[in-house]
């Protein structure tokens, strides 16, 4: 009597996605972190070296260049992006507002502070994040290494600003409120992103939404009538780091809402926390460094190693989530009397992995093998 058995094919699209995710997301990481790294410097030297401290007009300037960037992108069909509309604009209307906010705090903060100070104070972004989390994304409370490391770099943050000699109020003010605001509209771009819009539809509707934020901002605050006094406006080296200021801020933005959108508001805010600590080095031989004062040394060492052991913790949370095996995405059983309606064809079919994690359909390729 003749037996049919069958060979199954089992693929896990699901497991496939989630490699190329990753691979993705870790690259989104890296190029967020050097445009946020090449951000800073050059937005310190343009304000600080160059003495145009004018960080509202600035990022006026990276709007309408963004907005121009994008229609010629559209115009030449490199891009397939809607028009603008006002319904548009208003779903994203939260995140740029938030956005627009922490640009301001952000640069006012930078313009009064050394850059390795101002990497030290935005590195309690996590803190920031994770708690909002709680309330926006409704998340669990980390475990305890996240928590210790998130309390070490903000204890560390604090001492550091304590040992900072050149110490303004304003800045600081502005710095810690650039945290929260960032940390608000980036648990609200990785909500936008859930509605599968693309990135540069986000990069449009944060440019479009922004400006005349920033616009009214720089006319309320005398930026637009006390930019006309500015000396350099002609010289070559002015226009070519404002040039590459703002293109570098265009990239920025770009690469943030990559990052959000492949990983999540906490692993942005994480990479941001691992570029300021390359930023701090770099701070402290450019610029005028920092004070050298025991408080600072110490805070900045405690502010380091809490940023270390948060992205260890990160990692290792990741690493030990239960998750299907590669071993098993591919697997082979037999079956005899096989149904011919399920012969020489694709089927679907749900089955539990070994780790007891939740069922997972998957596409199973069937080949018959008949034997005597």
């Amino acid at each position: 009597m003749e037996k049919d058995k069958q060979v199954i094919l089992e693929i896990d699209p699901q497991e496939v996605r989630g490699v190329v995710t990753a691979v993705k997301g870790a690259i989104a990481a890296l190029f967020y972190g050097v445009c946020s790294v090449t951000s800073a410097i050059v937005s310190k030297a343009l304000m600080d070296t160059l003495e145009f401290d004018f960080p509202v007009f600035i990022m006026v300037a990276q709007m309408i260049f963004t907005i121009t960037t994008l229609e010629i992108l559209c115009f030449f069909k490199i891009l397939d992006l809607p028009p603008y509309s006002l319904k548009r604009g208003l779903s994203f209307a939260a995140p740029a507002i938030f956005y627009g906010t922490n640009s301001v705090l952000a640069l006012t903060a930078l313009s009064h502070m050394n850059i390795a100070m101002y990497g030290v104070l935005k590195r309690c972004v996590p803190l920031s994040t994770m708690l909002l989390s709680l309330v926006i994304l409704k998340t669990g409370l980390p475990n305890r290494v996240t928590m210790y490391s998130v309390i070490l770099l903000t204890v560390g943050c604090i001492i550091a600003g304590y040992g900072d000699l050149g110490f303004n109020l304003t800045a600081y003010i502005c710095g810690i409120g650039s945290n929260f605001t960032q940390a608000l509209y980036l648990l609200l771009v990785q909500k936008f992103s859930e509605h599968h819009v693309s990135v540069a539809e986000t990069l449009q509707l944060n440019s479009f939404n922004t400006l005349p934020l920033l616009l009214l901002t720089a006319v309320l605050n005398g930026e637009i009538t006390s930019i006309s006094q500015y000396k350099h406006f002609g010289e070559f080296n002015f226009l070519a780091m404002f040039f590459f200021s703002i293109s570098v801020g265009m990239m920025l933005n770009y690469s943030l809402f990559l990052c959000t959108s492949l990983t999540s508001a906490l692993t942005t805010s994480v990479v941001g926390g691992l570029k300021a600590l390359v930023q701090t080095i770099i701070g402290l031989f450019t610029f005028g460094g920092i004070s050298h004062n025991w408080a600072t040394y110490i805070g900045i060492t405690m502010n380091l190693t809490g940023g270390i052991a948060y992205i260890w913790a990160r990692y290792s949370e990741n690493k030990a989530r239960p998750r299907t095996s590669l071993k098993h995405v591919m697997s082979f059983s037999a079956s005899n009397n096989v149904g011919a309606g399920q012969k020489n064809g694709f089927t679907h079919s749900g089955s539990t992995q070994g780790d007891n994690s939740s069922q997972n359909y998957k596409n199973s390729i069937s080949t018959d093998i008949h034997k005597s």
